[in-house]
């Protein structure tokens, strides 16, 4: 009897071709799920491109939602030297002369000096700081350096920066700064830290920590400056409440003009990115949808409602007048120079939106916050846990994991199946084989009897 070791090699016949054809058969519908697996995955890779792109324009959204981000005015100093300036959105057009006569300081107490290496006894220090007692700081019975007194002083965080400098001639002296400038942030304090007896003769016989040379520091000021003649101060250097949208940062004495206008520009430019980022959106859609001829295949987005849902929930956004608007003078983004255009993309008359911005700068700010703010929430609502999008990412994550779970199951039949028939033809090149060896005996026997 003949021993096979592969498929039709006893029987002489080619069975081994025969199973893969059958095999690959059977193998169909795994190639089916492979290429809906395929075809799955590029509509989440499609998704995410859009989730990016949807991104971009909640932010560029919120940037027109928040008048704060959108300054639609410039403050402009004649002499930065002297003073700088920026204004609000809310800022009001005009011209200011100011003259910076006094900067703010922060207050700085300089102790006497003390030989290098004294130490001091326990003791308390007592500092109020802006009028308030802020803390005592106890030292118990011990000997401590001026350093060591320095560290204790800045740990307790009172306001108050304590520096040790070695002087010259082998001196060390404590400065006592306060962190923030203006009269506001001044400090005092008492102190029954002194030098220890066996530190030597201390330079003031029993003088204690709170001992200040009163020819060295400086006294806390508050800034000060006449804006129109008008006196006004400020515990910093920076002017915030003086007049509603402006801020001045005094640098030096001296006088300077600050002119307010509108600025145009910056609105401008935030509503152009606003315009820009929404056709991203609707491009990656578009380019993403439909039936490609060519090769014959339906894009990602063919056939996906989800996709012209987020078309028509950002279509509701732009077309629905916001309640706040009622009354507004401008009610539609149309009203500002942003239509649009038959393609399903936006587009942004800027020399229109100038115009509105130079003759009604609040009005514009208003409709375009408003605006922002419902576009802004239409899309957080696609994106959030349960919104359209999420939905249907989640979706095509399950299927993709059904369809793994399917492959999986029609892998294992498949390879029975495959087992089936490799012992089905193997039995039958075996049999194949016998019959042709019981022939070919035969033929021999037969021939041998007819030459006898």
């Amino acid at each position: 009897m003949a021993t096979t070791t592969s498929l039709g090699v006893g029987a002489g016949i080619d069975l081994q071709s025969m199973l893969t054809k059958l095999m690959d058969a059977e193998k169909a519908p795994i190639r089916a799920l492979d290429a809906r697996i395929t075809s799955t995955n590029t509509q989440i890779s499609v998704y995410g491109t859009l989730n990016s792109k949807l991104d971009a324009l909640k932010s560029a959204a919120e940037t027109l939602q928040f008048p704060s981000r959108l300054s639609a005015v410039t403050a402009t100093s004649s002499d930065t030297t002297v003073l700088s300036a920026s204004a609000a959105y809310n800022a009001a057009k005009g011209s200011y002369a100011l003259e910076v006569t006094q900067l703010a300081a922060a207050q700085k107490n300089v102790s006497m000096n003390y030989v290098a290496g004294t130490t001091f006894s326990g003791g308390d220090i007592n500092f109020t700081v802006g009028g308030v007692a802020a803390s005592t700081i106890s030292f118990d019975p011990g000997s401590y350096t001026l350093q060591e007194v320095a560290t204790r002083i800045n740990d307790a965080k009172l306001g108050v920066t304590a520096t040790v400098v070695n002087t010259t001639g082998g001196g060390q002296r404590m400065i006592l700064s306060s962190d923030k400038p203006g009269t506001a942030n001044a400090f005092s304090l008492t102190s029954t830290l002194v030098p220890s007896d066996d530190a030597g003769p201390p330079v003031v016989a029993q003088a204690s920590l709170a001992t200040a040379d009163p020819t060295k520091g400086t006294v806390a000021k508050d800034a000060t400056m006449k804006l129109d003649g008008i006196d006004i101060s400020s515990s910093s250097n920076q002017f915030t409440d003086s007049v509603t949208g402006l801020t001045f940062t005094a640098v030096k004495l001296g006088t300077a003009t600050v002119t307010v206008q509108n600025d145009s520009a910056k609105i401008t430019t935030a509503v152009q990115a606003f315009v820009d980022a929404y056709n991203a959106v609707a491009t990656t859609i578009k380019t993403n949808s439909g039936y490609n001829a060519a090769t014959k295949t339906s894009q990602a987005f063919s056939g996906d409602a989800t996709a012209r849902g987020v078309l028509d929930a950002l279509g509701n956004a732009r077309t629905t007048v916001p309640t706040e608007l009622s009354a507004a003078t401008y009610k539609a983004l149309s009203d500002l120079g942003v239509t649009m255009q038959q393609t399903g993309l936006l587009s942004l008359d800027s020399s229109a939106l100038a115009q509105k911005v130079a003759t009604s700068s609040t009005e514009v700010i208003s409709t375009l916050s408003a605006y922002g703010k419902a576009y802004a929430e239409s899309v957080s609502s696609m994106q959030t846990s349960g919104g359209m999008l999420s939905n249907r990412i989640d979706g095509l994550n399950a299927a993709i994991e059904r369809f793994k779970d399917n492959k999986e199951v029609l892998e294992y039949r498949i390879a029975l199946i495959e087992k089936r028939y490799r012992a089905q033809f193997t039995t039958l090149d075996t049999f194949v084989s016998k019959m042709q060896s019981l022939s070919g005996s035969l033929s021999q026997s037969l021939g041998q009897s007819s030459s006898g």
